[in-house]
């Protein structure tokens, strides 16, 4: 097993309060859903593209051919593009 290291935090107890309770709706104790937040908010790294691409997937917007594209972009421009 991997060596841990213990960190102690101090936290207002409603805020606590509202850890627990989702702590209990998701099956685990406090500590691992503050160890998933730590982890998902300063050591995704590079699992924040695909979960971007996966958000921007499901969002069911409209395909267009480049020409179309193209075309709406000048005229956005007034004719130019940039």
């Amino acid at each position: 097993m991997a060596q841990t290291r213990r960190a102690q935090i101090l936290m207002e107890p409603g805020e606590y309060g509202r850890l627990e309770k989702l702590a209990r709706q998701s099956g685990v104790s406090v500590a691992e859903l503050i160890r998933r937040a730590i982890k998902e908010q300063y050591f995704a790294g590079s699992t924040t593209a695909p979960k971007a691409a996966r958000r921007i997937c499901s969002m069911n917007l409209p395909v267009i051919e480049w020409d179309e594209a193209e075309k709406d972009i000048a005229e956005g421009h007034n004719g130019a593009l940039p």
